[in-house]
């Protein structure tokens, strides 16, 4: 038997008959340990619900102290480690917001409006201008101005208070400001054409300077894209490339593959998460979202029941808890590796191997195959009592595919149940890609095949 290369990520480009490898709802993870293999594929974690506030969707979520607050529709809600939830605001608009905080003040920018929640109301700051984002540096929220090159920042400690001549211009060149965020006590202005970097230098009549020749040519495509994760700053450029920043240096890791998805793209976000070592950076779009693995360095796709993209559009870490939240539903759901679906909605787990070439280019015999999962994983009645892999092969470059090809993934105990096809023809070039719905563990370690 041949083992056969595994897919490790999305690949998915121009051309299917050249890059056709991708993992759908699932990622590989690497062996750092004495394991059977380099790397094996596992599904992505199923969605348990913690807590529904409202009709949602969930437009923003921030954690301050010892509550995440959510903004749900147009309610602002408070949700507690237990999951009680409290509404304690209205704040009308549509779109994401951008949430931060001083500690006991929450300033909320969405649909160009600032807004603050201060001593347990909302309140809109009457000397606050029209604004895009927010962040807190040194007891300073910092707004940037609506389709301006300014910002504008509050009294100290208090984000209620504003002086009007307390306006600076990100000028190093002329484009507008599309988003800041605070990364190492320094602000960073992402614009339409740069970066620019500025800093508290204590000055009396104004306390933020631009940090010398800190200067980045690299544009921002979307505020809703600049993402802190693992103390670096992740962002998709205006160039439609995914970038890291290493010092004040943008370094890319999006692959041509998903360079080639997010440019059909007409809206973009992320946010971040880690479970179990991976620290994932989620990029949603309108026909799409992947997520890159910080652990491997991979890009992998996910897809939720009857949509375009996932339904997780944010994620909270309140204590030692993952929270995520619903972009289609007042819901907010735990992330468990031990539960196989998304709140009842199945997930759909694909692996596209890389292609297969015979030697020479000759017509060769597929005289078997066989996927080393985890068996046994069947459940006690349901669905997933007798849970079932689905293979489907392709010899014209993945336009064309096989009839479904069903083989058991072992009743519950059965762990020495092996999944293998026989006679599955000649060929020259093949794709095969291996599918699972049931809400049973998935776990793929390596692939072989009798191939003459």
């Amino acid at each position: 038997m041949l083992k056969l290369k595994p897919a490790l990520q999305y690949s998915e480009g121009r051309s299917l008959p050249w890059s056709g490898s991708k993992l759908v709802n699932c990622y590989s993870e690497r062996a750092d340990g004495d394991k059977r293999d380099d790397f094996a594929v596992m599904a992505i974690p199923g969605l348990d619900l913690f807590a529904t506030l409202g009709d949602g969707p969930c437009r923003g979520s921030h954690v301050m102290g010892d509550f995440a607050y959510i903004l749900s529709g147009a309610s602002l809600q408070s949700l507690s480690a237990s999951g009680v939830s409290t509404q304690i605001g209205t704040i009308p608009g549509a779109g994401l917001a951008r949430i931060a905080d001083n500690g006991s003040e929450l300033a909320i920018a969405t649909s160009g409006f600032g807004r603050v929640w201060s001593g347990g109301v909302i309140v809109t700051p009457p000397d606050l201008p029209a604004v895009s984002d927010v962040a807190f540096i040194d007891g300073y929220f910092v707004w940037p101005i609506k389709d301006t090159n300014q910002f504008i920042i509050s009294d100290l400690n208090d984000g209620t208070a504003y002086d009007p001549l307390d306006i600076a211009s990100v000028e190093g060149e002329p484009s507008n400001i599309v988003g800041v965020i605070n990364d190492h006590r320094e602000l960073h202005f992402y614009k339409k054409k740069s970066i620019e970097i500025w800093y508290n230098s204590g000055a009396g009549d104004f306390p933020f300077e631009r940090q010398g020749n800190a200067f980045i040519e690299r544009g921002c495509i979307s505020r809703d894209t600049i993402v802190k994760i693992d103390n670096s700053v992740h962002f998709v450029g205006d160039d439609l490339i995914v970038y890291r920043l290493e010092g004040y240096s943008p370094v890319r890791i999006s692959t041509h593959a998903v360079e080639y998805q997010i440019a059909k793209a007409s809206e973009w976000s992320a946010f971040t998460y880690t479970q179990e070592g991976h620290k994932f950076y989620c990029l949603t779009t309108d026909v799409g979202t992947w997520c890159f693995d910080m652990a491997t360095g991979a890009w992998h796709e996910r897809k939720s029941d009857g949509l375009d993209n996932w339904r997780v559009n944010g994620a909270v870490l309140l204590g030692a808890q993952v929270l995520l939240t619903d972009g289609y539903a007042g819901k907010v759901y735990k992330p468990d590796f031990d539960i196989y679906t998304e709140d009842g909605e199945a997930i759909r787990c694909e692996i596209y191997l890389p292609t297969i070439e015979g030697a020479g280019r000759q017509r060769v015999t597929m005289y078997a195959y066989e996927c080393l999962c985890e068996t046994g994983v069947g459940l006690n009645s349901g669905q997933g009592a007798d849970p079932q892999i689905m293979l489907q092969y392709s010899d014209d470059g993945g336009r064309r595919w096989s009839n479904e090809l069903w083989r058991s993934m072992g009743l519950i105990g059965d762990n020495r149940h092996r999944a293998i096809w026989r006679k599955l023809g000649q060929f020259r070039q093949r794709q095969m890609r291996l599918t699972i719905t049931d809400p049973v563990r998935r776990f793929v370690m390596s692939h072989f095949a009798d191939i003459r």
